[in-house]
């Protein structure tokens, strides 16, 4: 996803979305197509982009949808207008096992020195944490319903 033209161009670049989704019958996981450029800031003079609406796999029609990802072309953190939008339910159960998933929305940044540091918010837990060394880590928490972030004792954007 940052790899693709403008994706970290800082305030020129791109946004790109896609959904990320669990197929049970291969237990395994897997990204859609990435969205189209929406090419205009919102309301707050941010990136966006169309996340898409419908999953079309259709090898994988007992797919569950487990959130979105995207990234970001001007910095590594969250918008509030990221964490405003939720995911109802904020759970997915795969019913021939019982596996429960917590949706999560994924962001992506490249660094200036090539490095992609990824970022997750669980929209169950309301819990930011970072990729470090392969584990996700805990950084920071929503604290209310505007998306505003508590970040945890010791912990930033970066390590």
């Amino acid at each position: 996803m940052t790899g693709q033209g403008g994706a970290s161009a800082g305030m020129v670049g791109s946004e790109y979305c896609a959904l990320h989704y669990y197929a049970p019958d291969e237990q395994a996981y897997y990204l859609s197509y990435l969205s189209d450029v929406k090419r205009q800031f919102d309301t707050y003079g941010r990136k966006t982009c169309e996340m898409p609406a419908a999953l079309r796999d259709l090898k994988r029609v007992n797919a569950l949808i487990l959130g979105g990802g995207h990234n970001h072309p001007h910095n590594r953190q969250f918008s509030p207008g990221d964490l405003r939008t939720t995911w109802n339910p904020s759970r997915a159960v795969d019913t021939q096992t019982g596996q429960s998933f917590h949706r999560v929305l994924y962001l992506f940044f490249r660094e200036r020195t090539g490095v992609c540091n990824a970022y997750r918010y669980d929209h169950a837990s309301q819990i930011i944490s970072a990729l470090r060394n392969g584990q996700w880590v805990p950084i920071g928490r929503t604290v209310d319903d505007s998306g505003n972030i508590q970040m945890l004792d010791g912990a930033d954007w970066l390590p």
